[in-house]
């Protein structure tokens, strides 16, 4: 082998070395600033999750029940826990509003 061949190899040795050794600093940066990002958000993480029941649902809701005509032509209507209003159409203080998707 000769010197120029050599000193090409030592000169692409030393570049490996050099882009390994930015990208580590490169990785660990960025792993110490999603730390930083974790800590400061850490506040908007609830705390206080709903209980389940043995059922798997929570336990706000109600039974549902099922009514005929007693005729037996299968008219009927069935609650199914629901109370007939769409999400956010509660009667709270002031407007609600359901957005969903992007900003």
């Amino acid at each position: 082998m000769d010197a120029s061949t050599r000193k090409n190899i030592a000169a692409r040795d030393a570049a490996l070395t050099k882009t390994s050794r930015v990208t580590r600093r490169i990785a660990v940066a960025a792993t110490a600033g999603s730390l930083v990002l974790m800590a400061g958000f850490a506040h908007l993480i609830p705390t206080h999750l709903p209980h389940l029941s043995d059922n798997g649902t929570s336990g706000n809701g109600t039974s549902g029940t099922s009514t005929g005509n007693g005729g037996g032509s299968g008219t009927g209507s069935s609650n199914g826990g629901s109370s007939g209003t769409a999400p956010g159409s509660g009667s709270g203080s002031g407007p609600s509003q359901v957005t969903s998707g992007g900003s």
